[in-house]
Protein backbone atom coordinates (compact mmCIF):
# COMPACT_ATOMS: atom_id res chain seq x y z
CA UNK A 1 0.00 0.00 0.00
CA UNK A 2 1.22 3.52 -0.59
CA UNK A 3 0.82 6.18 1.50
CA UNK A 4 1.65 9.75 0.73
CA UNK A 5 3.65 12.07 2.99
CA UNK A 6 0.97 14.47 1.72
CA UNK A 7 -2.41 15.16 -0.11
CA UNK A 8 -3.31 18.45 -1.73
CA UNK A 9 -6.14 19.38 -3.91
CA UNK A 10 -4.97 21.04 -7.64
CA UNK A 11 -6.70 24.35 -7.75
CA UNK A 12 -7.50 26.74 -10.98
CA UNK A 13 -4.84 27.47 -13.35
CA UNK A 14 -2.96 24.17 -12.22
CA UNK A 15 -1.28 25.03 -9.12
CA UNK A 16 -0.06 23.27 -6.26
CA UNK A 17 1.37 23.93 -2.97
CA UNK A 18 4.11 21.87 -1.61
CA UNK A 19 5.06 21.07 1.46
CA UNK A 20 7.99 23.61 2.62
CA UNK A 21 10.17 20.66 4.00
CA UNK A 22 9.76 18.83 0.82
CA UNK A 23 10.90 21.73 -1.39
CA UNK A 24 13.89 22.75 1.39
CA UNK A 25 15.43 18.87 1.27
CA UNK A 26 16.15 19.16 -2.30
CA UNK A 27 17.01 23.26 -2.13
CA UNK A 28 14.08 24.24 -4.01
CA UNK A 29 13.13 27.99 -2.98
CA UNK A 30 11.06 30.75 -4.20
CA UNK A 31 12.05 31.88 -7.16
CA UNK A 32 13.98 29.04 -8.50
CA UNK A 33 12.45 26.88 -11.28
CA UNK A 34 12.05 23.53 -11.62
CA UNK A 35 11.89 20.79 -13.95
CA UNK A 36 8.77 18.55 -14.97
CA UNK A 37 9.32 14.55 -15.87
CA UNK A 38 6.17 12.66 -16.31
CA UNK A 39 6.57 8.76 -15.51
CA UNK A 40 3.73 6.66 -16.07
CA UNK A 41 1.14 8.14 -14.00
CA UNK A 42 3.82 10.06 -11.81
CA UNK A 43 5.26 13.88 -12.13
CA UNK A 44 8.13 14.02 -11.17
CA UNK A 45 9.92 17.34 -10.18
CA UNK A 46 13.55 18.27 -9.74
CA UNK A 47 15.64 21.53 -9.53
CA UNK A 48 15.87 23.20 -12.82
CA UNK A 49 18.42 20.82 -15.10
CA UNK A 50 19.44 20.06 -18.68
CA UNK A 51 21.18 16.86 -16.95
CA UNK A 52 17.35 15.34 -17.35
CA UNK A 53 17.54 15.58 -21.22
CA UNK A 54 18.05 11.44 -20.54
CA UNK A 55 17.23 8.92 -22.67
CA UNK A 56 14.46 6.79 -21.18
CA UNK A 57 13.39 9.62 -19.19
CA UNK A 58 10.31 10.97 -20.20
CA UNK A 59 11.66 14.79 -20.00
CA UNK A 60 8.58 17.20 -20.93
CA UNK A 61 11.41 20.25 -21.00
CA UNK A 62 8.55 22.13 -19.34
CA UNK A 63 9.94 24.52 -16.55
CA UNK A 64 8.08 26.10 -13.72
CA UNK A 65 9.07 28.89 -10.42
CA UNK A 66 8.51 28.11 -7.11
CA UNK A 67 6.20 31.14 -5.82
CA UNK A 68 6.49 32.95 -2.69
CA UNK A 69 3.97 30.55 -1.27
CA UNK A 70 5.55 27.60 -2.40
CA UNK A 71 3.25 27.07 -5.05
CA UNK A 72 4.17 25.68 -8.36
CA UNK A 73 1.87 25.52 -11.62
CA UNK A 74 1.87 22.01 -13.27
CA UNK A 75 1.97 22.80 -16.99
CA UNK A 76 -1.21 22.63 -19.01
CA UNK A 77 0.00 19.79 -21.43
CA UNK A 78 0.85 17.55 -18.22
CA UNK A 79 -2.46 18.26 -17.00
CA UNK A 80 -3.97 17.30 -19.89
CA UNK A 81 -2.08 14.17 -20.23
CA UNK A 82 -2.52 12.60 -16.93
CA UNK A 83 -6.31 14.28 -16.92
CA UNK A 84 -5.69 16.14 -13.99
CA UNK A 85 -8.74 18.77 -13.31
CA UNK A 86 -9.13 21.59 -10.75
CA UNK A 87 -10.07 19.93 -7.78
CA UNK A 88 -7.91 16.80 -8.24
CA UNK A 89 -6.31 14.73 -5.01
CA UNK A 90 -2.73 14.91 -5.79
CA UNK A 91 -0.32 12.78 -3.39
CA UNK A 92 2.85 14.57 -2.58
CA UNK A 93 6.38 12.92 -1.78
CA UNK A 94 9.89 13.03 -1.43
CA UNK A 95 12.12 10.74 -3.32
CA UNK A 96 15.86 11.69 -3.39
CA UNK A 97 16.35 14.88 -5.12
CA UNK A 98 13.04 15.28 -6.40
CA UNK A 99 8.87 15.77 -5.17
CA UNK A 100 6.93 13.47 -6.94
CA UNK A 101 3.40 14.25 -7.56
CA UNK A 102 0.17 11.98 -8.46
CA UNK A 103 -3.30 11.47 -8.34
CA UNK A 104 -4.27 9.76 -5.39
CA UNK A 105 -6.23 6.90 -5.72
CA UNK A 106 -7.21 3.94 -3.14
CA UNK A 107 -5.57 1.30 -3.00
CA UNK A 108 -2.51 2.35 -5.55
CA UNK A 109 0.75 1.03 -5.63
CA UNK A 110 3.86 2.13 -4.70
CA UNK A 111 6.29 4.17 -6.93
CA UNK A 112 9.13 4.42 -5.49
CA UNK A 113 11.62 2.20 -7.15
CA UNK A 114 10.22 3.20 -10.78
CA UNK A 115 11.01 7.03 -9.45
CA UNK A 116 14.40 5.77 -8.74
CA UNK A 117 14.87 4.24 -11.43
CA UNK A 118 14.44 7.36 -13.45
CA UNK A 119 16.33 9.19 -10.99
CA UNK A 120 19.48 7.17 -11.46
CA UNK A 121 19.14 7.45 -15.17
CA UNK A 122 19.41 11.63 -14.94
CA UNK A 123 22.50 10.83 -12.73
CA UNK A 124 24.59 8.65 -15.38
CA UNK A 125 26.91 10.29 -17.88
CA UNK A 126 25.56 10.86 -21.31
CA UNK A 127 26.65 12.74 -24.44
CA UNK A 128 23.51 12.58 -25.93
CA UNK A 129 20.29 14.62 -24.91
CA UNK A 130 16.14 13.49 -24.99
CA UNK A 131 13.36 15.85 -25.40
CA UNK A 132 9.74 14.05 -25.92
CA UNK A 133 7.18 16.96 -27.31
CA UNK A 134 3.66 16.36 -28.47
CA UNK A 135 2.72 17.61 -32.36
CA UNK A 136 0.33 20.20 -32.50
CA UNK A 137 -1.73 21.82 -35.35
CA UNK A 138 -0.04 22.66 -38.52
CA UNK A 139 2.85 20.37 -37.26
CA UNK A 140 3.95 23.04 -34.74
CA UNK A 141 6.22 22.16 -31.84
CA UNK A 142 6.77 23.60 -28.51
CA UNK A 143 9.97 24.30 -27.57
CA UNK A 144 10.58 26.13 -23.65
CA UNK A 145 13.88 28.23 -23.31
CA UNK A 146 15.13 25.25 -21.65
CA UNK A 147 15.24 23.07 -24.70
CA UNK A 148 15.96 25.78 -27.03
CA UNK A 149 19.00 26.22 -24.90
CA UNK A 150 20.06 22.51 -24.30
CA UNK A 151 20.25 22.45 -28.51
CA UNK A 152 22.26 25.04 -29.57
CA UNK A 153 19.13 26.98 -30.97
CA UNK A 154 18.62 30.90 -31.20
CA UNK A 155 14.61 32.82 -30.83
CA UNK A 156 14.24 34.04 -34.64
CA UNK A 157 16.45 31.68 -36.09
CA UNK A 158 15.60 30.14 -39.39
CA UNK A 159 16.13 26.09 -39.25
CA UNK A 160 17.01 23.57 -41.95
CA UNK A 161 15.37 20.34 -42.48
CA UNK A 162 17.64 17.61 -43.74
CA UNK A 163 16.03 13.22 -44.13
CA UNK A 164 17.78 10.68 -43.43
CA UNK A 165 15.40 7.48 -43.06
CA UNK A 166 12.45 8.15 -40.87
CA UNK A 167 14.30 10.68 -39.05
CA UNK A 168 15.13 14.73 -39.91
CA UNK A 169 17.97 16.47 -39.00
CA UNK A 170 17.76 19.90 -37.96
CA UNK A 171 19.97 22.51 -38.42
CA UNK A 172 20.02 26.32 -38.04
CA UNK A 173 19.87 28.21 -41.71
CA UNK A 174 23.67 28.76 -43.08
CA UNK A 175 24.34 30.67 -46.53
CA UNK A 176 26.66 27.21 -47.00
CA UNK A 177 26.14 24.01 -46.15
CA UNK A 178 26.78 20.21 -46.10
CA UNK A 179 24.23 17.82 -45.83
CA UNK A 180 24.92 15.21 -42.40
CA UNK A 181 26.45 12.01 -43.20
CA UNK A 182 23.61 9.84 -44.83
CA UNK A 183 21.04 12.36 -45.59
CA UNK A 184 19.47 14.62 -47.99
CA UNK A 185 18.54 18.51 -47.89
CA UNK A 186 14.18 18.56 -48.12
CA UNK A 187 14.33 22.11 -49.60
CA UNK A 188 12.50 22.93 -46.64
CA UNK A 189 12.98 25.94 -43.82
CA UNK A 190 11.37 27.23 -41.50
CA UNK A 191 11.77 30.09 -38.32
CA UNK A 192 12.02 29.09 -34.96
CA UNK A 193 9.98 32.20 -33.18
CA UNK A 194 9.93 34.29 -30.44
CA UNK A 195 7.59 32.05 -28.62
CA UNK A 196 9.53 28.71 -29.33
CA UNK A 197 7.50 27.45 -32.30
CA UNK A 198 8.81 25.21 -34.53
CA UNK A 199 6.68 23.92 -37.42
CA UNK A 200 7.69 20.38 -39.60
CA UNK A 201 6.84 21.18 -42.84
CA UNK A 202 3.73 19.05 -44.11
CA UNK A 203 5.74 17.27 -46.81
CA UNK A 204 8.76 16.31 -43.84
CA UNK A 205 5.40 15.21 -41.70
CA UNK A 206 3.97 13.11 -44.35
CA UNK A 207 7.12 11.25 -45.11
CA UNK A 208 7.45 10.09 -41.15
CA UNK A 209 4.03 9.76 -40.59
CA UNK A 210 3.83 12.48 -37.78
CA UNK A 211 0.24 13.37 -37.08
CA UNK A 212 -1.69 16.36 -34.86
CA UNK A 213 -1.16 14.16 -31.54
CA UNK A 214 1.54 12.63 -32.03
CA UNK A 215 5.05 12.26 -29.73
CA UNK A 216 8.20 13.41 -31.37
CA UNK A 217 11.90 12.78 -29.70
CA UNK A 218 13.94 15.17 -30.07
CA UNK A 219 17.58 14.27 -29.86
CA UNK A 220 20.84 15.95 -29.60
CA UNK A 221 23.45 13.90 -30.43
CA UNK A 222 27.51 15.30 -30.60
CA UNK A 223 26.71 18.06 -33.32
CA UNK A 224 22.68 16.96 -34.46
CA UNK A 225 19.92 17.83 -33.54
CA UNK A 226 17.36 14.31 -34.84
CA UNK A 227 13.46 14.68 -34.89
CA UNK A 228 11.80 11.19 -35.11
CA UNK A 229 7.96 9.69 -34.11
CA UNK A 230 8.44 7.81 -31.23
CA UNK A 231 5.47 5.45 -29.60
CA UNK A 232 4.52 6.37 -25.90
Amino acid sequence: MFYPSECMSLVSLGKVSLPKYMTGAISLNAGDYATFIVHKESIIIVKDSIEVLKKDVFATGFTQKLDKQNRITIPSEIRKTLNLQKGSVLEIRQIRDSIVIREHHEGIEDNAEAVRYVLKKIEAPSEEQYIYRKVKSEGRIQLTEQIINALGFELGAYMQFFLRKNELILKELEVRFTCPDGSSYTGETRKLDEKGHLVVPKKARDLLGIDVGDTVLIRKKQDEVILSKVEV
